[in-house]
């Protein structure tokens, strides 16, 4: 258990160091086994994050086991893992591009810009707005990676990223790559992206890492 927390804490400050939070804002978690979850505790600065701010969560009802009260997301959090078994890190943060286009009226579908997307972000999707910390939020989640296994990314509208991932190391270079495409979205530059046929090659090369 003592390797959980160690790795919580190392998969928030490095969400810090790279720059997809705003401010103190975020959550993480990680998968303790098939039954439970660590998740970063309410009003916790991830970027400051300590075993002392971090909560052990049923993943069958979402009761706390342990710790401090857990974030208001918990919720999706725990969604997260009971809709993708193979994922043992999730984050919630808001970086500026990636938030703009969770925001933008006719944001695009297709952001495989650079080869890096489609093979470490696979695919992002939206999740229609819901107030943060509701079921409503949870379920929108849950659905937008029921619909599509390739995705990897859930925009929540006005609100920010939910990033799901086998660890967190991966979870962190999706946030990254996720974020440059979303930049390369809002620049204003006229763009395209690379072509469909080479992009799938690359999803179905690299798998979900």
């Amino acid at each position: 258990m003592d390797a959980h927390y160690d790795a919580l804490v190392r998969f928030a400050h490095a969400a810090a160091e790279s720059g997809l939070l705003a401010s103190t804002c975020g959550n993480a978690s990680v998968r303790v086994g098939p039954d439970r979850m660590l998740v970063t505790a309410s009003g916790s600065s991830l970027a400051t994050l300590t075993r002392a701010d971090i909560a052990l969560v049923s993943l069958a009802d979402g009761a706390p086991e342990g710790g401090p009260r857990p974030s208001m997301e918990v919720g999706f959090h725990r969604r997260a893992y009971r809709e993708r078994p193979q994922a043992n890190a999730v984050l919630h943060c808001q970086s500026r591009a990636a938030t703009i286009l969770a925001c933008a009226v006719d944001p695009p579908a297709n952001l495989d810009f650079v080869p890096e997307v489609p093979a470490y972000v696979r695919r992002h999707a939206y999740a229609d707005w819901a107030p943060p910390g509701t079921e409503a939020l949870a379920d929108a989640v849950g659905r937008a990676l029921a619909a599509d296994p390739a995705v990897t990314v859930v925009q929540l509208r006005n609100h920010g990223q939910v990033i799901v991932g086998g660890s967190w190391q991966a979870v962190i270079r999706r946030g990254v790559f996720f974020e440059m495409a979303c930049g390369i979205a809002t620049s204003g530059v006229a763009v395209r992206p690379i072509p469909d046929a080479d992009a799938q090659a690359l999803r179905d090369l690299c798998g979900d890492v």
